[in-house]
């Protein structure tokens, strides 16, 4: 059968909103190709996709191709590899591939995401942050879990208690298919930081700057008094806007990193 393959290209790095747009169209795999350029996978064009991305600010050059038999699926799941992380993780993009490093512990992934395999930058950059932790926080909220990769590193380094919420439904079902397949168990949310009663020793939001800014009380909400709140996902150019919306409720800069065109940062709470 015919499918339909779509390629992306910008001039920045695409990002998790855009991977989320495919998805709603119906993607059945995304190939991230480098940071600025993807494909996307369909079994037909779906109509309307382009608008969608123009309506969310994203306007990437975009072509189409038709494969006729070709066996991309099997080409996709041969590209994966194991990804050797920091000091601690070997990310596993496939859950029957065999981990070459015996001394890393295994991230175990839901096969046909592309996003939150931790080959990408900002995913790549939270986990090397979550192992500067000691001792490991206790409780730990995961906003925007996405595919659940830090959801289950946190309980791999020692959280006991981690939950883990997405505003997308297809997120919240691969996250609970990460926790199942690590023998990670954690609670998902479906919605934002808003849906999430408590507070927590730290929080993750490896989401756009856009969203940092506009959630950023919320997240403030459930850090715990003393707590560390990590942002991830931020171009370098919207850094200042991050600093600013974290400045008000009372958080101070604990570390902050840059690895291409992205930044994290480690915040603690102080009031």
């Amino acid at each position: 059968m015919a499918r339909s393959i779509l390629t992306l290209k910008a001039a920045y790095p695409l990002s998790e909103s855009v991977a989320g747009i495919l998805r709603e169209f119906g993607t059945v795999g995304i190939w991230e190709i480098a940071p600025h350029e993807w494909r996307a996978y369909f079994t037909e064009r779906p109509p309307g996709l382009q608008d969608a991305l123009a309506l969310c600010g994203i306007a990437p050059d975009i072509s189409w191709a038709t494969d006729d038999g070709f066996d991309w699926a099997a080409r996709y799941q041969e590209s994966l590899r194991p990804i050797a992380l920091g000091r601690r993780f070997a990310v596993l993009p496939s859950p029957d591939q065999i981990n070459p490093w015996p001394c890393r512990l295994s991230l175990k992934l839901f096969p046909g995401m592309a996003f939150g395999t931790g080959e990408h930058y900002t995913t790549a950059s939270c986990l090397r942050l979550l192992e500067t932790f000691d001792p490991f926080p206790a409780t730990v909220l995961d906003v925007g879990c996405g595919t659940g990769i830090l959801s289950a590193a946190a309980v791999m380094l020692g959280a006991v208690s981690v939950a883990a919420c997405d505003v997308d439904d297809d997120a919240c079902r691969v996250s609970a298919e990460t926790a199942a397949m690590n023998g990670t168990p954690y609670r998902i949310i479906r919605g934002s930081a808003s849906a999430v009663r408590g507070r927590f020793e730290l929080v993750i939001a490896n989401i756009l700057a856009e969203i940092l800014v506009e959630i950023m009380p919320d997240l403030a909400g459930r850090v715990a008094k003393g707590g560390g709140l990590i942002c991830s996902g931020v171009l370098c150019e919207k850094r200042d806007q991050v600093l600013e919306a974290a400045r008000n409720p009372g958080f101070s800069v604990v570390e902050q990193r840059t690895d291409g065109d992205w930044w994290s940062l480690h915040l603690r709470r102080i009031t």
